[in-house]
């Protein structure tokens, strides 16, 4: 279901490191990148699609992923093409599908994934999904 896009809304993503601003962030069905939170999504039976770029409203959301990555980055980025609200979330208006995302700045290059066990971002990320809902 498409939603419209709140406006105006800053988008963040977290994952694969070393992108500059300008650079386009694909789905890992493009990039044939195997190591993802989507598979990890996907292997415990949520609702994910390896052919869009999840994006997030939420910055400490995006660092999440980021770290999850692992050890990726945190982006600001602008989606391309048709905004989707992300069915597998919980909390509506926070995190969102697109076939493309576009980096707008570089927040943090590398986000360490082994400051924490892997159980405590998964906490985390529950944590500050409600707490994007919320704002």
């Amino acid at each position: 279901m498409s939603a419209p896009r709140p406006h105006p809304a800053r988008y963040f993503h977290g994952g694969v490191p070393g992108l500059a601003p300008g650079g386009i962030i694909l789905p890992p069905e493009a990039t044939g990148t195997g190591r993802t939170l989507t598979t990890d999504v996907l292997d415990m039976g949520g609702q994910a699609r390896r052919d869009r770029v999840y994006v997030t409203t939420g910055r400490e959301v995006a660092r999440v992923y980021a770290a999850l990555y692992p050890d990726g980055a945190l982006y600001v980025v602008e989606p391309v093409g048709e905004l989707v609200a992300d069915r597998d979330c919980a909390v509506a208006g926070v995190s969102w599908e697109c076939p493309a995302a576009r980096v707008v700045r570089v927040v943090d290059p590398v986000v360490l994934h082994r400051v924490r066990p892997f159980e405590a971002w998964l906490r985390k990320l529950d944590r500050v999904t409600g707490e994007a809902g919320a704002a």
